[in-house]
């Protein structure tokens, strides 16, 4: 596949251990929602990295159209609010998205800078240091929690659906 940026071959990587498709050219990444959506809240990567990343790999924020390289379809153009403040490209047909360099970090960071984000770590750090007696028990109260109903990903709906309070 090319990139829909530079047209420079797209290959294949592990981004914290998921499978991506990445432009050395032009820092850019393909990936499906679904696996932008893991990313996005994974804690494998600390937030000085991701500010690395972002400085060192950052690109121009494209507002010209692009096609996706997985089925050639052009790609819808979505803004994503502060503080991320990003246009990204996502194509309807096979749900995968585009992000230009240092846009991928952007997304993460603007994670990490949330409440739910900044919890989130916080639950980690103490989960990290909790006693397998402590696990058990949190596992079994984990258990003990009504499953609630599945809802589309966060990204898919604040794209095509309902919008969510994280990109605000």
């Amino acid at each position: 596949m090319k990139c829909p940026a530079c047209q420079s071959e797209l290959r294949r990587i592990l981004y914290e251990s998921v499978p991506v498709f990445r432009c050395l050219e032009c820092h850019g990444y393909l990936l499906s929602e679904k696996r932008l959506e893991g990313i996005r809240r994974s804690p494998a990567t600390g937030i000085e990295q991701l500010k690395r990343e972002v400085i060192q790999e950052a690109q121009p924020d494209t507002l010209d159209s692009v096609r996706c390289p997985r089925c050639g379809r052009k790609m819808d153009k979505r803004y994503i609010e502060q503080p991320a403040a990003l246009h990204v490209d996502v194509c309807r047909e096979c749900r995968f998205v585009w992000l230009d360099g240092g846009e991928l970090g952007r997304l993460q960071l603007t994670n990490e800078m949330t409440l739910k984000g900044q919890e989130s770590r916080r639950f980690r750090k103490r989960l990290a240091t909790m006693t397998p007696e402590e696990k058990a028990e949190f596992e079994r109260n984990l258990e003990a929690l009504p499953d609630e109903k599945a809802e589309p990903s966060i990204l898919w709906s604040m794209f095509f659906g309902r919008r969510h309070d994280w990109f605000c």
